[in-house]
């Protein structure tokens, strides 16, 4: 292990793509670290950059017209500026990612086995009868049943909840440390979605592996995760315990997501809180808080001077505001 027992320390990690209209910092100097054994959440909206962060620690940017800088080292290899086949050594054994649509990660004309057969040959050089026989205990571990008949079904012969653990299934085939998990849950329906949670937090505890859970949803996150990270137009606006983040939530940002959240105890039908304005442009930042011209505490310094993480009072939890929320102001999760 590096640095302090981390599996993952991430350094001003940046990610720009260029384009025609110019360079789009998707991803604007992030910098955390992650445990052994830990649940991280990332939030935020559609756009945040949330998605290319946890592409970009991968190493499944592009090749071309796309900058990275920084640093990322997972377990002693640094991801940035690793090699196509230094980055394939790592992908599926110390690292591997769930997606959101497992209908664009699974091949529809190929079997469900024959898919986990290929990872296991391919990452971990088992023969064919061996990998038949993982692939099954694979499917058996993520709780699809009858998994002997599964694996010769095509994925279209599966519900979407199905298909989600077989694509968990083809991302533990390497026994990763880390799981990255991009909105595993989009698409499902609410029981099916809990299903599916529940299922990553059985088998982070069972295999001893670190998740980092990305998510637009606060409720996701809410009861699943030790830490969360709260993204905005490409940085981090807020990060710290999720208890802490929950109760005692210092960005402006972080309070309108959790106010713009369902919640059970509001009457049926009551209308969601929306955030005003529209997420920033990415090729037209200015030099103030991103959340400037959303923020109902906003001032002149706001939107001339960008706010950097700053640590509040409790250990751990740093937030980037001129004007923070009062610490006696938290809303309490439901």
């Amino acid at each position: 292990m590096i640095e302090d027992t981390k599996l993952l320390v991430v350094k001003d990690l940046a990610t720009t793509f260029a384009t025609a209209g110019g360079p789009l910092a998707a991803v604007g100097g992030v910098s955390f670290d992650l445990g052994p054994n830990e649940t991280l959440g990332i939030v935020g909206e559609s756009g945040s950059g949330k998605t290319v962060l946890s592409r970009t620690i991968m190493g499944l940017q592009p090749r071309s017209n796309v900058t990275v800088t920084g640093s990322a080292i997972l377990n002693g290899f640094e991801v940035v500026g690793a090699s196509e086949r230094a980055k394939r050594q790592i992908w599926g054994t110390e690292v591997a990612m769930v997606f959101q649509d497992p209908m664009t990660s699974l091949n529809p004309v190929m079997r469900i086995g024959k898919q986990i057969d290929e990872s296991l040959r391919v990452r971990l050089g088992m023969n064919r009868a061996d990998a038949k026989a993982r692939a099954i205990e694979l499917l058996e571990l993520v709780g699809i049943p009858s998994p002997e008949m599964r694996y010769q079904v095509y994925p279209g012969q599966m519900s979407g909840g199905m298909r989600q653990r077989v694509v968990i299934a083809i991302a533990l085939a390497g026994s990763p440390k880390l799981l990255m998990a991009d909105e595993p849950t989009t698409g499902l329906d609410v029981t099916i979605q809990a299903q599916i949670l529940n299922l990553l937090d059985e088998l982070k505890d069972r295999l001893k592996m670190s998740v980092i859970l990305v998510t637009h949803d606060l409720g996701v996150v809410a009861t699943r995760t030790s830490r969360i990270i709260v993204m905005y137009a490409g940085r981090i606006v807020e990060m710290g315990s999720t208890r802490d983040v929950f109760q005692n939530h210092r960005m402006p940002y972080t309070r309108a997501l959790l106010e713009s959240s369902p919640k059970v105890s509001n009457p049926s039908h009551t209308r969601l809180t929306t955030i005003p304005g529209r997420p920033p442009n990415l090729l037209k930042l200015s030099d103030g808080c991103s959340f400037a011209p959303r923020c109902a505490y906003v001032t002149d310094r706001c939107r001339s001077q960008r706010p950097e993480l700053e640590p509040g009072e409790e250990s751990g939890h740093f937030f980037a505001c001129w004007n923070p929320l009062p610490t006696t102001r938290g809303v309490r999760s439901s």
